[in-house]
């Protein structure tokens, strides 16, 4: 599940992106109260390409961690995350995510409509402010993220 989109209260700039990720560990539990009721803690790691709006992110390292509480017969659930993006030069903007899955995807599966916010920057990052929606789809181990809103950089 990788999803990140942008918007920020105030002068901030328009951003919208994709995430690419492929599942680099993914554990699964059962809760065993309903059947398909699982817990997965996941990794996963791609590159992000820039869509529209200023540019941010493009082609940048793009490494999540989160817990997804779903209903595999369902589609249904719940889940939270961490992200962090890596340009070039080894800053880095990190954010964190809340969402649910919903059932009916663009490709008939499930997919994830999520909310995020930037939590910190490093180097040129450093007091970056930033919220947004995103919208996620996974498939087995592969799965991309589109995100869209405002990015207030520093100064």
């Amino acid at each position: 599940m990788s999803i990140f989109l942008v918007t920020c209260a105030g002068a901030g700039e328009y951003v919208k992106a994709r995430n690419v990720t492929h599942y680099t560990k993914l554990q699964q539990v059962d809760v065993g109260d309903v059947e398909g009721h699982v817990i997965l803690v996941y990794e996963s790691k791609g590159v992000t390409t820039n869509l529209e709006g200023k540019w941010f992110c493009d082609g940048w390292a793009h490494h999540e961690t989160g817990v997804m509480d779903i209903n595999t017969k369902t589609g249904l659930g719940s889940g939270h995350g961490y992200g962090c993006q890596t340009d070039r030069d080894g800053n880095k903007f990190m954010w964190t995510w809340e969402g649910k899955a919903m059932k009916g995807g663009k490709f008939g599966t499930g997919y994830w409509e999520a909310t995020w916010k930037a939590i910190k920057g490093t180097g040129k990052f450093e007091g970056i402010q930033a919220k947004g929606t995103v919208l996620g789809y996974s498939v087995g181990d592969e799965g991309y993220a589109d995100w869209e809103g405002e990015v207030e950089f520093p100064r």
